[in-house]
């Protein structure tokens, strides 16, 4: 329904005297005026040329062509950002979020920001006729931001990170459509994963922080190596101060006692940055707890550009999750946490590459075929210096390749779970315990070693019993069961996300991949 303004309504009520001295009947005259539209919404058209031409003189708005077409030709080419009343509420809103941009963790800058801001803002200081060019620059920012914020704006050079992944595919002329269609609904909690949604929210506190706070800094005090629970120190005053700050400690009490409810906060803090929780108050501790509020947030925006690369839709009954920098497998069941544990990735020199692949085969008593790097760097040599090698670590030449035989000293333990994928890594269990106490688990030439393989096993074969799993682990000859389902596996690279408990977590950027990709979000 076509909306009017009513320019004014009035009653005049005219008294006059006859000649005769009566009074005339009182006559109410209505003149009320029914304005005109302010626009006449049938003029609104357009066409694929006038989009063409605005597309060549904003090149960098040419990756929308297709949304273009799709979106104006689903309504007739009309205009979408001017009604019967002028340009509407969307467009302020749309300009005041680009403004913002840091709200929604989008570091990258829009393209022709500037002229937008000036067409939007003579539009509001003094309303004209629609403005062709207003018209199509707000649909290239909404598209332009919608990726930005929605679809990740370096998701074309995710690969040039190492991130192999499938990329997420998102149709930005039918979010608009929707958006408009329906202004208050929350689009974007059908465009991107619901971590996203909960790193976002601790990305504002931390912002809201930042703007209020100054960072508090802990000296490290050498007294802090021998404190425990019920001494007194004059320098916890700041770590007490700072751990208020950050959440972690909940009330305030005497500023120099190391109290239990200090011991919880710091244990707490802890475990969200993947320090052993114990009460110590450890160099790696001090360090993270020093961080500014400042780095913390751009390592949250960092991480928001990589959930916005992961695609959507259903990821199945089970899948597998690893967090690379985390060191940790999660077990997902109907899209809820139902078990983890801890892995070893692989080194600074071997790392574990970013990619999706389908479980489909357990393997127990397994062989360990040698990859050639390692035969020709580290087995040949060896070799060399002593003949016998190969023997003293049971292994065998087969087929041109060097193998090591099924048992408990096997590189590989006793169990394998295998989702082929070119890079010729898998899942698997290990002889080497002793890693899994450490916090910083990059031990491994790029396969990832799972802490509890045996209760992984028994999530992924849920008929075995407890002894027919053993009794493979321990038979020492090598045997292949499928899957009757795939279960899908996805190794992941974030170095701050929101936990399953809503704690908010930072982890160290163990392959230094977090500045490469500020750099290319600030270009």
């Amino acid at each position: 329904m076509i909306k009017y303004i009513v320019l004014g309504l009035s009653l005049l009520t005219a008294v006059a005297c006859t000649g005769n001295g009566k009074k005339k009947e009182r006559q109410t005259v209505n003149t009320a005026k029914v304005a005109e539209p302010l626009v006449d919404t049938s003029l609104l058209v357009l066409d694929t040329l006038m989009i063409d031409s605005f597309l060549v003189n904003k090149p960098a708005f040419k990756e929308f062509k297709e949304d273009f077409r799709t979106f104006y030709a689903a309504r007739n080419f009309r205009y979408a950002w001017f009604d019967t009343k002028g340009i509407i509420e969307g467009a302020q809103h749309l300009a005041g979020q680009i403004r913002a941009r840091e709200n929604d963790g989008v570091i990258k800058k829009q393209a022709y920001a500037d002229e937008f801001f000036t067409l939007i803002d003579q539009q509001k200081a003094k309303p004209l006729k629609p403005l062709l060019a207003l018209e199509l620059m707000l649909t290239a920012q909404y598209f332009s931001y919608s990726k930005n914020r929605l679809g990740g704006s370096e998701l074309t050079k995710a690969k040039d990170l190492g991130w192999y992944l499938q990329a997420k595919k998102l149709s930005y002329a039918q979010l608009l459509a929707k958006q408009l269609k329906s202004p208050s609904s929350e689009i974007e909690q059908e465009a991107v994963i619901p971590q996203y949604i909960a790193l976002r929210k601790m990305l504002n506190h931390y912002q809201e922080l930042e703007k209020k706070e100054k960072d508090v800094w802990v000296d490290n005090d050498t007294l802090f190596k021998k404190i425990s629970v019920g001494d007194t120190l004059v320098a916890l005053a700041k770590l007490r101060e700072r751990l208020l700050q950050l959440g972690d400690l909940k009330i305030k009490a005497p500023d120099s006692v190391y109290d239990q409810p200090l011991a919880d906060a710091i244990v707490r803090f802890k475990k969200r940055h993947g320090i052993r929780a114990d009460f110590s108050i450890s160099q790696g501790f001090l360090k993270e707890i020093n961080v500014p509020l400042h780095s913390r947030i751009q390592q949250m925006m960092i991480n928001l550009e990589r959930m916005r690369w992961i695609p959507l839709g259903d990821h199945g009954a089970k899948f597998i999750l690893v967090n690379i920098p985390a060191y940790q497998l999660y077990y997902y069941e109907n899209n809820k946490l139902s078990w983890g544990c801890k892995v070893v990735v692989g080194k600074a020199m071997n790392q574990t590459v970013i990619f999706e692949g389908n479980l489909q085969y357990i393997v127990f008593s397994p062989y360990w075929y040698v990859p050639e790097s390692i035969i020709k760097k580290e087995i040949l040599p060896a070799m060399k210096n002593n003949p016998a090698y190969l023997d003293r670590h049971r292994m065998e030449w087969n087929d041109g390749k060097v193998r090591q035989k099924p048992g408990a000293d096997n590189s590989l333990g006793l169990v394998k779970f295998i989702f082929p994928n070119v890079n010729d890594i898998y899942l698997h269990d290990t002889p080497s315990k002793p890693l899994f106490k450490e916090d910083v688990r990059a031990f491994s030439h790029g396969c990832i070693r799972v802490e509890k393989p045996k209760e992984l096993a028994a999530l992924l074969l849920p008929k075995w019993t407890s002894k027919n799993i053993d009794a493979a682990m321990k038979g020492g000859k090598e045997q292949w069961i499928p899957l009757k389902s795939k279960v899908p596996v996805y190794i992941g690279y974030f170095t701050a996300y929101v936990d399953s408990a809503g704690e908010l977590n930072f982890r160290d950027d163990v392959y230094q991949r977090d500045g490469r990709l500020l750099e290319m979000l600030m270009q």
